[in-house]
Order: C-alpha cells, then structure tokens, then sequence
C-alpha cells in the first residue's frame, strides 16, 4: 500500500468523530485517575468527559449527521437515474462497496452499506448490454484475501454479467488514483460520456478528480444516505447516525485536501 494512503488511513483513524470522541473520554477518565495524585487534572478530565458526552449524544441521537450528508448528496442529484445522453462509452463504477476478508471466508460477493454501486452498475449493464464496464479498486488487505476487483468480479458472475465487458483497474486505492488508473482503462476512441457510478456522498469528490484526470464523465449516484429534506431534529439510531457522520466528515475532509494538494480543480466540484 502506498505511503501517501498508509499515512492518511493512520490521520483518519485518529480524526473519525466516532473514534475521536471515544479517545478524548478515555483521556477525560485517565485524567480523572491522576487527579488523585494531581488536583489540578481533575477539572480538564470532566471537561473532555462532559464535552465528549454531550458530542456523542447531540450526534448519535438528532439527525446532525443527515444534515451533514444533505449537501454532500445534493450536489449532484440533478443526475439521479438520468439516462438521456445516449449513447455511453462505457459505465465506472468505484470500488469500496466490498467487504473483503468475509467474502475470502465465505467465498460469496458480500457487500458493506455502498452495495448499490455494483448492484447500480449491473442494472447499466444489462440496460446497455454492449458498453464497458470498468471496475475501479484494487485494494488488497492481505496476500492470501480478495482484492475488491475479485469481489467485484464475483458479483458480477453472479448478476450473469459477461466479464468480457469488464476492465479491471489493479492499482488505485483512493477516489484520486480511481480517476488516473481509470483514464488509462479507457481506449482511443471512446470519447463519449461514461456513467460514473459512487454513493452520492462521494460523488462531488469523485467529480473532481475525474474532471482533471480529462475523462468526459456523467454522474450517476447511487447509495443514498439521507432523504434530501428535512426530518425533524431526533434519531434515535445511536450507531447508524455516527457511521453517517463519520462517513460525511471523511468527504469534507477529503474534498478540502484533495483541493489543497491540487487533485481537483474546485474545492466543491459540480458539473453542469
């Protein structure tokens, strides 16, 4: 695994907002702990508690993480299920939808919350039965483990999709190498349009990067997280709203370092 990707996996480990409110409860609690020996630890350690305590809750039982999602999937929900640019050159869909090492156990494609990316893609296929399908993922925990090209091909047996159709992209692993191993998958010659396939949530980012890898693309998302509207302050859904969250987060993140490091051309990509 590249270096660029071990380190960002390592920052994102430490700044998922589940993971880092659960870190400053531990440091609140070990600071209550030396407060025994040390007075003075005892008031910032029930400061983060109190802090981390009423984060967690505000997060984990309103719909702030809808909110969150809300302009992250509405950027580009004009191109929902919209199919009028016919002819396609072919359909990409990305990878991350796979869950690898169950599906090296059991031996089944099996899918994590992002399943309707392939599920998505092999409705396109079959409704454009003649166009290219590149699958882009080449992530691999494990020599002995599936890549999510190998997941993704096993679903796509499944579904009776002709594998000659599809192109397999071995090398990227983050939204920025989808789009560059993805241009290299694509021959002379096929100029039209490809129906880029993401959950929506990725779609503005996975936008920008295709728009500067130069690759003549039209959104089709797919995977949705909220209900684009309104709905009311409450969800009493503790750890679905905090993988919501920590899912919306990561793209904020990833839309303002991706724009910073120059890998896309807007920091709030869209596409007209």
């Amino acid at each position: 695994m590249a270096i660029d990707n071990l380190i960002s996996r390592g920052i994102w480990i430490i700044l998922q907002p589940g993971n880092f409110l659960i870190l400053l409860l531990i440091i609140g609690l070990l600071f209550l702990k030396l407060s025994q020996i040390k007075q003075k630890y005892h008031k910032a350690g029930m400061r983060l508690i109190v802090t981390a305590t009423i984060m967690l809750s505000v997060v984990g039982f309103t719909n702030l993480s809808s909110w969150a999602m809300w302009p992250l999937e509405s950027r580009m929900d004009s191109f929902r299920n919209k199919l009028d640019q016919q002819p396609y050159a072919g359909i990409i869909v990305l990878g991350g939808s796979e869950k690898l090492a169950i599906s090296t156990s059991s031996g089944q494609p099996t899918l994590n919350h992002g399943g309707e990316r392939l599920m998505a893609a092999a409705a396109l296929a079959r409704k454009f039965p003649t166009i290219p399908i590149i699958h882009s993922g080449g992530t691999r925990f494990a020599d002995n483990e599936l890549s999510e090209n190998d997941v993704a091909k096993l679903f796509f047996e499944q579904e009776a999709i002709d594998i000659s159709r599809l192109r397999f992209d071995s090398k990227s692993y983050n939204t920025s190498t989808n789009a560059i191993e993805s241009k290299a998958l694509i021959k002379p010659g096929e100029t039209g349009k490809w129906l880029l396939v993401t959950s929506a949530f990725h779609m503005p980012r996975s936008v920008g990067n295709f728009q500067k890898a130069g690759i003549n693309i039209q959104p089709y998302p797919v995977d949705y997280k909220s209900t684009l509207k309104y709905d009311g302050i409450f969800m009493l859904n503790f750890s679905e709203n905090i993988m919501r969250f920590d899912l919306a987060i990561h793209e904020y993140i990833g839309l303002l370092a991706y724009y910073i490091t120059g890998r896309s051309k807007s920091l709030y990509p869209t596409l007209k």
